[in-house]
């Protein structure tokens, strides 16, 4: 190892270093000693006596190497290597983009689904994501991507794969980029405006940025789709009922001959009073209505993000960075028109009943319900890293500080207008448009969570003693988590408070043990075969201690495969988040009740649950890594997942006779059974089961014959030689069953069973993506595809398919300083112009229920608001 890599002295590592080549190599220098003598103009041996002394020497020669630069540790393979070009070919601006580029790719099918990659920076841990976020592709070398077993060897769990950015050596730039999208369909608009300043100089990394972005409200109207009734009563002109449900008036029965329990409102000139005959038309027909303009697709949105990073070796094996970011969100969304409930009293002037009755009126002629959330996030992370010999170790802390503020108006205080009637003011018209100054304020609910984590980790890894067939080294990490969540609530005036303290302190130990290789001579009939064994004990407040115990073997038959089995017992406890945060009611949510097959608005409750249960997961994965030699360029990851959890943490948004048998009081329903208020705070389920394959294919190679220059020193992408890449995924679901309460009957997700609210699971997903760039000129597609689901309700007609999905996006790209007309005009170096279309053909998913209907909130616009998309950058470096 170098001075710049090992804890040992430099002069003392050279006399032993000379003293190996001395013992066991001297013969070889020798043979080298021509070419020698004249780069250094000294005098040396012969090439006669090179010669003798070549022929002569049988003993074996010891090379000393290095590892490349921000080489992971135990350098393992990567399933897939992205270059330079590579990287510049995908037409990104910054690391964020590239993380999500190459999101099908980094996806594990291990643990929870959708865990985002652990990202090291060189081959070191960072403090977090915020550090590399905002980093320009230019400064990246190369990406690398790892199996899940690589995210063991730096304390993490392994259900994440493992990205490794490893930056150029030199660089610096100052960057701007402005960035604009809308729909082809109309609306939608979304911008964003960035600078950043980033250096680079061996270990010393500077990186400064700025970022806003906004985007308008998109509309039902906009879209030309309406959702269905926040509730049959609810209407602009009005509705009548009594508080019991009873009949409304018995000579209003003996005109309609039936009992009357509502009526819709009739419409009359101001200041005329309403009799049983202008009732009568309405009786049992309630009027309905919605306003498609009231409502929002698509919230507004602002955003501002600060961040700025500092980085610099302390010593000659030390080296630490600083991070802090600072993030502010305001969103809007609209959520129907305000509404409220008016008491008639019996025998009043604008009243024919003789008893009292409700008014339900909602209201076109003031704004519409708003949702708005405000969250504000704050990031402070320190990160040390160093050698010490042949083993490295890592520190880190940080803080993160997140207040989310929730504000969601409920309906209208009708105060200043039921005075008025109550008083039999003539000046308030109950019949007709109500003034804005009768309606008095909104009912709001409000939110508030405040989140504070502190949390500090230590890393020690290294070899540990040498086997027959090499060294079996260890990681050992240490991590203690401090946090505070405090959630505060105001439904209907009542305020509730919720707090919980949480201490974590986990260790995890991981061993890498070579049992087999043919390249230090034991049992070199199985090639190279090594295991691994980890596990790890948590400390979690409230929970107690949980422990995860895994292992697996990784066999490579043939330098072009490699054959990794793992197994783990883990136990997790739930987010804190999900037991404290606040109630929050939002009105007029659409959601589809499949126990009697229509769509409705209800009142979604959100928050969190205090008697949530640890769950308990055991996972086995099998996979399979090639790189054909006859392919050049080429790499194939199969992975076989199966994984069964006790005591799984879900939500459960949509009504199926299922969920409601196992959670009733989730769904509240009126007299009549329609569904009024949906709870959808977490709960237990009894079990899950899944098992799902998926592949990965890649190909990435230069034009032509010439040789790969991605790995050349000095600022990555300017070479004019170009490059193309094809990358396609799949994953095969061949199982996922969700059983809610024991003794109930399993739900099966891929057959007609759902938990959430777009139906099942897809059995099948694949994505492609493909690109070139040359001569400054690049194109890119991202093609997906999904195959269709269904949800059998209680009946035939109440049941949901929904279509399969293929969507294809297109990007086209000009760096101008990379064309070869303007390759030497100042102006256009660094200047790129890129154009995106993305789902060309302007596809959604289509929903039908069993007599081929689309029911409300399913149209494809509900499905997909945005459709087709348009979207033009410009980005500039200096």
């Amino acid at each position: 190892m170098t001075s710049h890599h090992s804890g040992t002295p430099a002069a003392t590592r050279s006399r032993l270093n000379f003293r190996k080549l001395t013992c066991c190599g001297f013969s070889a220098a020798l043979s080298c000693g021509s070419a020698w003598a004249q780069s250094t103009n000294t005098t040396g041996t012969t090439p006669s006596n090179v010669s003798g002394s070549t022929t002569s020497t049988t003993e074996h020669i010891v090379v000393t190497g290095h590892k490349p630069e921000g080489a992971v540790i135990g350098a393992p393979k990567p399933l897939m290597q992205i270059s330079a070009d590579e990287i510049k070919s995908y037409g990104v601006d910054t690391v964020t983009d590239l993380l999500s580029t190459i999101s099908p790719e980094t996806r594990s099918g291990r643990g929870a689904t959708g865990n985002a990659p652990v990202v090291l920076l060189n081959g070191k841990r960072i403090s977090g994501l915020q550090e590399v976020n905002d980093l320009p592709f230019e400064g990246i070398a190369r990406v690398e991507i790892f199996t899940e077993e690589e995210a063991l060897r730096y304390g993490y769990a392994a259900d994440q794969r493992v990205v490794n950015i490893i930056t150029v050596k030199h660089f610096r730039s100052v960057r701007a980029r402005v960035y604009g999208e809308t729909s082809t369909d109309g609306g939608g608009e979304n911008g964003a405006l960035s600078l950043s300043f980033t250096r680079l100089q061996d270990e010393r990394r500077i990186n400064l940025s700025a970022r806003y972005t906004a985007s308008s409200w998109l509309r039902d109207s906009q879209r030309n789709v309406a959702p269905p009734a926040a509730n049959s009563l609810y209407a602009t002109q009005g509705n009548l009922s009594t508080s019991d449900g009873t009949s409304l008036d018995p000579a209003l029965d003996a005109l309609s001959g039936q009992t009357v329990t509502t009526a819709g409102s009739p419409s009359l000139p101001f200041g005329q009073a309403a009799t049983l005959d202008d009732i009568l038309p309405y009786a049992n027909s309630p009027n309905t209505s919605t306003n498609a303009s009231a409502y929002t697709l698509q919230p507004r949105k602002h955003e501002l993000n600060l961040n700025g990073v500092y980085a610099d070796r302390i010593t000659e094996n030390v080296s630490s960075s600083l991070n802090v970011s600072f993030d502010h969100q305001d969103q809007i969304s609209l959520q129907g028109l305000p509404h409220g409930v008016l008491t008639l009293p019996g025998g009043s002037f604008y009243s024919p009943f003789t008893q009292s009755v409700q008014l339900f009126r909602s209201f076109g002629n003031i704004a519409p319900l708003q949702q708005t959330a405000h969250t504000e996030t704050g990031h402070a992370g320190l990160n040390f890293n160093g050698d010490l010999g042949d083993w490295k170790w890592n520190a880190k802390g940080s803080y993160d500080y997140t207040q989310t503020v929730t504000n969601s108006q409920t309906g209208l205080s009708l105060t200043t207008a039921q005075a008025a009637l109550n008083s039999n003011d003539l000046s308030f018209d109950p019949w007709t448009t109500v003034s804005p100054a009768w309606l008095g304020t909104r009912l709001v609910n409000h939110g508030r969570t405040t989140s504070n984590q502190g949390q500090i980790s230590g890393l020690l890894s290294g070899p540990v003693f040498t086997l027959p067939a090499g060294d079996a080294s260890t990681s050992i990490a240490a991590t203690g988590t401090l946090s505070q969540q405090n959630a505060v609530s105001t439904v209907n005036t009542v305020t509730s408070r919720a707090a919980i303290s949480r201490d974590i302190g986990t260790i995890r130990i991981n061993g890498d043990l070579p049992i087999a290789s043919r390249k230090n001579h034991f049992l070199s009939f199985l090639e190279k075969l090594d295991a691994n064994v980890n596990g790890a004990v948590s400390q979690v407040s409230h929970f107690g201690t949980l422990g995860t115990v895994g292992g697996g073997v990784t066999w490579a038959p043939f330098t072009w495969i490699q054959l990794p089995l793992s197994i783990t017992e883990q136990t997790e406890a739930p987010a804190a988040s999900s037991l404290v945060a606040p109630t929050i009611e939002t009105p007029n949510v659409t959601t589809y009740d499949y126990v009697r097959g229509e769509s409705v608005q209800v009142t979604t409750v959100s928050g969190g649950n205090r008697n949530l249960r640890s769950a308990d997961r055991h996972e086995i994965s099998l996979g399979a890594i090639l790189s054909p030699p006859f392919l050049d360029g080429s790499r194939l990851h199969i992975n076989y997942v199966h994984d069964n959890t006790h005591n799984p943490v879900l939500s459960l948004p949509t009504a199926t006779a299922a969920i409601q048998d196992a959670f009733p009081d989730n769904y509240q329903r009126d007299a009549d059974g329609v569904l009024e208020r949906v709870d959808l705070r977490p709960v237990n389920a009894d079990y899950e089961k899944r098992t799902e394959w998926n592949t990965t294919f890649s190909l990435s190679r230069p034009f032509g014959n010439e040789p790969d220059k991605a790995h050349h020193k000095g600022r990555p992408g300017n070479t004019t030689q170009g490059r193309y890449y094809v990358v396609l995924t799949q994953v095969w679901r061949l199982n996922d069953t969700v059983r809610l309460r024991s003794g109930l009957p399993a739900i099966d997700l891929l057959n007609g069973g759902t938990i959430g609210g777009l139906g099942g699971k897809p059995r099948h997903e694949v994505e492609l993506q493909a690109g070139a760039y040359r001569n400054g000129i690049g194109i890119r597609l991202d093609g997906k595809w999904q195959s269709g689901t269904s949800t059998l309700g209680s009946t035939s007609a109440g049941s949901l398919y929904f279509s399969s999905l293929a969507t294809l996006d297109f990007s086209v790209f000009v760096t101008l300083g990379d064309v070869p007309r303007w390759k030497h005009s100042d102006w256009a170096q660094n200047f790129r112009i890129m154009l995106s279309l993305d789902n060309v053909s302007n596809n959604r998913i289509h929903v039908h229920n069993g007599t081929g209907a689309t029911p409300a909130g399913y149209q494809p616009a509900f499905m997909d608001p945005m459709g087709r998309t348009i979207g033009l950058s410009l980005r500039k470096s200096l």
